[in-house]
């Protein structure tokens, strides 16, 4: 067996047994995001509508008015249907995407480098390991998807240039893609007009029925997400998260640089000139996009959203492929040999940022869902050409690289699968499934439970609880006529909704007390300590360290 296929096998046992093992309880807790695709799943399975009544939507699914990708929630259907609703059936999709997405990326190698097989099998194994593309696989995060679909896409349009018909089952994988990640909807037609134009000797040469039925195939794939961005709600998502919606701060900033400007001595125009709100967007954009060619974010600190798994104070790459990386990106602007390959790497690379960069802040690990498998691909390259390299004392530092790799990857193993329970439970929503079923358990001692709204918790009740969905969606349908009247951002921002006797509201003492009641509490009102001292403490969630994460209690009669 060659070396690359031996690399390929290890490469998916190591991956499989990295996204698998486990999956239901680690990371610990369960996001709002994870509890609300998988409920969404269910009420699919049940009734073939979300649970806001919707017929099996299109382009997005509305969930807390965050309009959420659709690829992934439908992918859950069947494993909910096999498993039941839980948190392994609604995280095995991404799972499996990314065990997928070590072989895909091993065949688009094959294709860039055929001279250089081995490549693919260094990028496989990088991958396999590969610290944010494990944790983004063991949570249902949308962006993971694109893990497969982005790689896979590319393969068949290289496969493409040899036969045509490949052309439309890259077409088909970069069409999916679309409704994976919304971030995948400016990258793949930006990608996707690159390698055409960077083709088009080879595209020119299509027989007019295989172009019309490309054309036809991509008018398929754009029609549902043109119209939910015209008419849909997904599109006021899109501009609440782009810079280029300013708050009023922002806006009076910029309107104090400009007036207080020295330059109005000079010009009354000039501070204008440098201070309006296009310099302003421009300076942003900037500012963002270099954010995700830090190497502090890849390699050292990592994202600033916790929530989505990232450990704090480590990078989103091992620290040691480092040095792999930059060999990398110098032999594919250096190396001749690579000179075919390398454009489309590069340009990949140049656009992965600007998706993420359009959004208000910078660092977010979720929001870059593009360089997936990028700079594994990259290190693949640099290593390859390291190792097949001659030079004095080769094997003495390699024997060091190859120690001091094992040694930091066994320390975030550690870290990932045992001590994340310790560093950050609370952004992970810990401990909600625990709650529900104590709540559960006794709630029909009382004529409500009054919920400390925040974390979009009814998304946690209806998925434990395994809700009717018919029964959601008549609730759903009163929370549309408030939506109506009080315009939000997201759902548990309206005052006040109710899932049977389930309120869902920020609580405030003594107005909400109650002997009637049982209240759950997540801090979102204000300190533990602004409790009442006469509630009796029924449950609690808390920290190794002893911190309240969520308190159940009632009021003795």
């Amino acid at each position: 067996m060659k070396l690359s296929y031996k690399l390929l096998t290890i490469s998916l046992v190591v991956g499989a047994i990295l996204r698998l093992i486990y999956l239901g309880s680690i990371p610990v807790g369960f996001t709002p995001d994870e509890a609300s695709q998988g409920y969404t799943a269910y009420s699919i399975l049940k009734t073939g509508r979300d649970e806001w009544g919707n017929f099996l939507p299109l382009s997005s699914f509305k969930s807390f008015l965050d309009y959420k990708a659709p690829l992934q929630t439908y992918l859950m259907v069947p494993a909910i249907a096999v498993f039941g609703l839980n948190e392994f059936s609604v995280r095995l999709p991404s799972a499996v995407f990314g065990i997928l997405s070590i072989y895909a990326l091993y065949l688009l190698c094959q294709k860039l480098f055929p001279k250089h097989p081995k490549i693919a099998g260094l990028a496989a194994l990088l991958l396999a390991i590969s610290p944010w593309h494990i944790q983004f696989s063991r949570m249902a995060l949308e962006v993971n998807l694109t893990s497969l679909l982005i790689p896979l896409g590319l393969y068949l349009f290289l496969k493409g240039e040899e036969d045509e018909k490949f052309y439309i089952f890259s077409l088909t994988s970069f069409g999916i893609g679309l409704y994976a990640y919304h971030a995948a909807r400016l990258f793949i037609p930006l990608f996707g007009l690159f390698l055409i134009l960077n083709s088009f000797k080879n595209i020119k040469k299509i027989s007019l029925n295989r172009f019309l039925t490309l054309i036809f195939v991509t008018a398929i794939f754009i029609a549902p997400i043109a119209t939910d961005m015209i008419f849909g709600g997904s599109s006021k998502r899109g501009a609440d998260v782009m810079i280029t919606k300013m708050d009023r701060g922002r806006i009076q900033s910029i309107s104090n640089a400009a007036y207080f400007s020295d330059l109005k001595s000079v010009n009354p125009i000039l501070p204008r000139v440098f201070h309006n709100k296009l310099t302003s967007l421009a300076s942003q954009f900037v500012e963002n996009y270099l954010s995700y060619f830090s190497l502090p974010f890849w390699f050292t600190e990592g994202g600033r959203e916790i929530t989505y798994s990232i450990i704090p104070g480590r990078g989103l790459l091992h620290f040691w492929v480092l040095p792999l990386v930059l060999t990398g990106i110098y032999l594919l602007l250096s190396n001749k040999e690579l000179s075919k390959s390398a454009k489309i790497l590069i340009f990949w690379g140049l656009i992965a940022a600007i998706p993420a960069a359009l959004t208000k802040e910078g660092y977010r690990p979720n929001r870059a869902g593009s360089f997936l498998v990028y700079w594994e691909l990259i290190a693949a390259i640099g290593l390859y050409f390291i190792l097949e390299a001659k030079f004095k004392f080769k094997k003495l530092f390699f024997s060091a690289f190859f120690g001091l790799s094992v040694l930091l990857t066994i320390f975030y193993f550690e870290d990932y699968f045992f001590n994340s329970k310790v560093t950050y439970p609370r952004a992970m929503a810990y401990g909600w499934r625990d709650v529900v079923k104590f709540v559960s358990g006794i709630e029909n001692n009382y004529e409500q439970v009054m919920v400390d709204k925040g974390t979009q918790s009814q998304s946690f009740f209806a998925f434990y609880q395994k809700t009717d969905p018919v029964k959601f969606q008549n609730e759903s349908s009163n929370w549309q006529k408030k939506l109506d009247s009080q315009p939000v951002a997201y759902l548990d921002q309206l005052d006040q909704y109710s899932l049977g006797k389930y309120n869902f509201q920020h609580l405030n003492w003594p107005d909400d007390r109650s002997t009637k009641a049982l209240f759950v509490y997540q801090g979102n009102s204000g300190g533990y300590e602004s409790l009442p001292g006469d509630r009796r403490k029924l449950f609690q969630i808390t920290e190794p360290l002893g911190s309240i994460i969520i308190e159940v209690f009632d009021f003795p009669k």
